[in-house]
């Protein structure tokens, strides 16, 4: 399942930003976060691949589509059916995106040069 851009609601996602909550072509990234020099500052991260979606922990063979908090687990629907009968039923569960992150962290240019200028010692943090 890939998430469609926020923006154009047409092409797949391929960022996310925090700050706008929002799902983002390259294309609406580009025109959303070079626009001023308050936006270029969000950071954002790189969805990755779909077909990496998380298994169920219990049956470890289904697609997860459930998150139990109390549980600590991710569920897919048989087995949630299963494990939340009775008293469980109150526990808090969420309904799984199945979009993972990409450990990539996007910035602007601007922080990426003054991350690598604190890095080496030619600056400090403020």
């Amino acid at each position: 399942m890939r998430i469609l851009c926020d923006a154009c609601e047409s092409a797949p996602a391929i960022v996310f930003c925090a700050a706008d909550e929002a799902a983002l072509c390259h294309s609406c990234d580009e025109k959303v976060h070079m626009c001023n020099k308050l936006a270029s500052r969000h950071v954002r991260v790189g969805l990755a691949n779909p077909s990496a979606v998380p298994r169920c922990d219990i049956c470890e063979n289904a697609p997860a589509f459930f998150y139990c908090e109390i549980d600590g687990s991710s569920l897919c629907l048989q087995c949630d059916v299963i494990v939340h009968v009775g008293g469980k039923k109150t526990h808090g569960r969420y309904l799984l995106l199945r979009q993972r992150v990409e450990v990539l962290v996007l910035c602007s240019f601007r922080v990426i040069r003054r991350l690598n200028r604190v890095k080496t010692g030619e600056a400090k943090i403020n």
